[in-house]
């Protein structure tokens, strides 16, 4: 058991260093979320599973609050209206629905942050509607900033700024997008 729990960590502890290495491309993303809620944009924020919770905890982060006391942030958490996903998906295609909401909340100029370990894979029909709702941002002029791991999959290609974990464990490319998230928390609370 103990070394079932080291290894987690170890795995955790390299994936820190190297995200510690790439602090340049976390700054661009920080400023362009910045810019944008600067100039009244929307950011939608999405993934799918984990990367739902994960998703929801960062807009929950910058709707109410972070560390102080603010203006709530205009950043919002697609999915999460259930009667409308579970209509969508019995009378069409699940795959369609996120493409769908981001299709009416969204405007030119906003922008999109996509949560996935995987990046989206055709062959494996892996996150289909994550490379759907990217198109449809790509098609409203929504800018694209995503999270991923496992190399980045189809969603590295069809992003503005893409930040790829380098790890193919599931579980460890979730705990540095949430130490991500976190970071650009900070960073916004200090700016805002």
């Amino acid at each position: 058991m103990s070394k079932i729990i080291i290894n987690h960590i170890d795995n955790l502890i390299k994936a820190l260093i190297i995200t510690k290495n790439d602090v340049g491309l976390i700054k661009k993303i920080i400023k362009v979320l910045l810019s944008s809620i600067k100039k009244g944009k929307k950011v939608f924020v999405y993934g799918n599973g984990g990367s739902f919770a994960d998703s929801s905890h960062f807009v929950g982060e910058l709707t109410a609050t972070y560390k102080k006391k603010r203006k709530p942030l205009p950043f919002f958490l697609l999915g999460s209206n259930i009667a409308s996903i579970s209509a969508w998906g019995n009378d069409y295609k699940f795959e369609d629905y996120i493409s769908r909401e981001l299709d009416g909340y969204g405007s030119k100029e906003d922008v999109l942050i996509i949560l996935s370990t995987s990046g989206g894979n055709f062959k494996k029909k892996q996150s289909i509607n994550l490379i759907k709702m990217a198109n449809k941002a790509k098609e409203k002029n929504i800018f694209i900033i995503s999270l991923l791991g496992k190399g980045g999959g189809v969603l590295k290609s069809k992003s503005d700024i893409s930040y790829i974990v380098k790890s193919n464990l599931t579980a460890t490319i979730q705990e540095i997008h949430k130490t991500l998230l976190h970071s650009i928390c900070e960073v916004i609370d200090k700016d805002i």
